[in-house]
């Protein structure tokens, strides 16, 4: 999630009672263990393919949490009077775990949380990766609990119980969409080979969903609470010379092993081809172009002369 929400949640944690039991490093150590795992924007460089591996990484993984808490619990020791170390970077992990890597794996971005002993991207696919309804309570919590210090520790409590009902309905939610995206498909006469629903922004009722057939996605917006969706077919693309040319390009199997719905396209520009690769994924009706596009140019003959990720 954004790191507004990261933070927040960090700070709420320490709210709840450690913040009264341990005092201020608490509060540090949970709200930079909350923050710390997308300290890996600094080598995922902005626009390279290279950040489709290393954002949400090794920091965000299990073992990454564990050395990235340490550390933090060394650093906090330093400032203020509580030394024991291990309590900091137990703080630190809370933080991270809670705060980051959980937060991080309920959106459909995908983490790597078990590096290095696989590279999967689980995503749970609960909530959009800007919520409202999840950070302005955490928020309301926050100042509400400054301004009524005998009673903070209760806030920050029935805060986190209504987040954990709100991520409660969100799941129910998901259920429901994939089983009516199913249940449509079937009844088009698609034979699903894989029925997935992602959280819509702003809405806990409106799931963008997806059905694999074969050669085909079809894509729909799901309305949980009428069991509706319109299904509409999208081509995964060509896969002749100069599309499978492209595909044993190192930039065009990372970005296949990245995306959950790719889709491939080939066009004509002068003696050159294109073979542009997109994550349905990631195009929003609101985006005014499409997030997380490869763009791969042939030259004459079928040589690759350039490759392009998010070109302007």
């Amino acid at each position: 999630m954004d790191p507004i929400t990261h933070g927040l949640t960090g700070a709420i944690l320490a709210q709840t009672g450690l913040r009264q039991r341990y005092g201020y490093q608490a509060t540090l150590a949970t709200t930079a263990g909350a923050l710390i795992p997308d300290i890996d924007v600094l080598w995922s460089p902005a626009g390279s393919v290279v950040a489709l591996e290393t954002h949400r990484g090794i920091t965000h993984s299990f073992v990454g949490a564990l050395g990235l808490a340490v550390a933090l619990g060394l650093i906090v020791r330093l400032l203020g009077p509580e030394k024991r170390w291990r309590l900091l970077s137990g703080l630190a992990l809370l933080g991270i775990v809670v705060g980051h890597l959980f937060l991080d794996l309920i959106t459909s971005y995908g983490i790597q949380l078990f590096l290095p002993f696989s590279r999967s991207r689980p995503a749970l696919d609960l909530v959009f990766i800007i919520d409202p309804f999840f950070t302005l309570p955490l928020l309301a919590a926050l100042v509400t609990g400054y301004a009524w210090r005998s009673r903070s520790a209760l806030i920050g409590r029935v805060t986190l119980g209504l987040i954990a009902g709100y991520l409660g309905l969100m799941a129910v939610n998901h259920v429901a969409a994939v089983s009516t995206l199913d249940r449509i498909a079937r009844a088009q006469g698609i034979v699903p080979r894989r029925v997935e629903a992602l959280p819509e922004p702003f809405t806990p009722f409106r799931w963008r969903g997806f059905v694999e057939d074969g050669n085909t996605y079809w894509q729909g917006i799901v309305a949980v609470e009428r069991g509706q969706a319109d299904l509409v077919a999208i081509s995964k693309g060509p896969r002749n010379g100069p599309v499978a040319r492209a595909e044993e390009v190192e930039a065009v199997k990372t970005f296949r092993w990245f995306a959950r719905f790719p889709v491939v396209t080939l066009r004509e520009d002068g003696a050159r081809q294109v073979v542009e690769y997109q994550d349905l994924r990631f195009a929003h009706s609101f985006r005014r172009r499409p997030a997380f596009l490869l763009r791969v140019i042939l030259g004459p003959g079928g040589v690759v002369e350039q490759v392009l990720l998010n070109p302007s």
